[in-house]
């Protein structure tokens, strides 16, 4: 029986360091029916030279290197890479992460049975550092609480953070060209679609790790902290009203950004979905005096006390 085709689009980005040891995670995977699209996006690094070398060290690989004359980001470049896409199922790769050498093997496996409704299968992922040493904690621990996962519906528990890594994600193409493509509004690409997706959708989750992600000081939400955070104001605006939980963190992030004079009209689309409650909000939504402000919460909360005393 004929194996169908997984498209892996591979991202690189000043990744010298690791790229190759990304790439020959991909050359000795199981799983052989494979296109690769690598694309950099403008390294300032010898990425690009280090990349061609191992392409003509592999010529019996299904590669195609997408170079970009100039920084265009994660999500615009994505688009692009994908769009040269051909495989039934698709996998992405930043050029620091690793893939278990059975990875796409036994996620084919899991896809091929699986329901309609069913998009993606994902999995835990091991950590490691600029020295590949894997760390004792894992990716979903790290960044959730509670552990305990089982296949279904993810979007609710997604609403509130995401947790799933997205190099261990196997994708249906068929639901990608349903959905659409990567939001280029963006910094960042795998949380907003895994919302869409989670929104219509089932998820599979695979007990057994598939994959390594890279700590490193050079990680993307490391160093653009600010832009990530306005990023994922975009992404909660999509579902501002949905619920409280939304209407919560899109409210904190208002503020955050009020008391540090950097709001930038953000409260505008909140307010036209919430009415403004009390002088507070009404004050944050004309974006009034920040130390003005404060002292209304001090003296907020003084109320609220007594009233709770009595």
């Amino acid at each position: 029986m004929e194996q169908p085709l997984v498209t892996i689009i591979c991202a690189c980005y000043n990744q010298s360091v690791f790229c190759i040891e990304s790439l020959e995670s991909i050359k000795k995977q199981t799983y052989k029916n494979l296109e690769i699209i690598i694309w950099d996006d403008a390294s300032k690094d010898d990425s690009v030279q280090k990349i061609e070398n191992w392409i003509q060290q592999n010529s019996d690989l299904n590669i195609r290197f997408l170079k970009n004359t100039e920084n265009k980001g994660i999500c615009k470049s994505l688009n692009y890479a994908y769009s040269f896409a051909t495989g039934k199922y698709l996998q992405i790769l930043a050029l620091d992460d690793i893939l278990l050498e059975n990875k796409i093997e036994k996620h084919v496996g899991i896809l091929e049975n699986s329901k309609q409704d069913d998009a993606l299968v994902f999995t835990d992922a091991y950590l490691m550092n600029n020295d590949s040493t894997i760390y004792q904690n894992k990716f979903i621990a790290f960044h959730k609480k509670y552990l305990s996962l089982e296949s279904g519906n993810f979007f609710e528990d997604l609403l509130v953070k995401n947790y799933i890594p997205a190099m261990s994600v196997l994708y249906k193409r068929s639901v990608l060209q349903k959905v659409g493509l990567w939001d280029e509004n963006l910094i960042f690409e795998d949380y907003d679609m895994m919302l869409r997706i989670a929104k219509e959708h089932n998820f599979i989750f695979d007990d057994n790790v598939s994959v390594i992600y890279r700590m490193h000081q050079d990680n993307t939400h490391k160093k653009l902290s600010n832009q990530i955070d306005q990023s994922v104001f975009r992404i909660y605006q999509k579902y501002i009203g949905h619920n409280d939980k939304v209407k919560c963190i899109l409210k904190n992030y208002i503020i955050n950004k009020y008391k540090n004079n950097d709001l930038n009209g953000e409260q505008d689309l909140y307010f036209e979905t919430f009415s403004p409650n009390g002088i507070l909000d009404k004050w944050l939504a004309r974006n009034k005096n920040v130390q003005l402000y404060k002292v209304f919460e001090v003296f907020k909360i003084i109320i609220e006390n007594r009233q709770n005393k009595h």
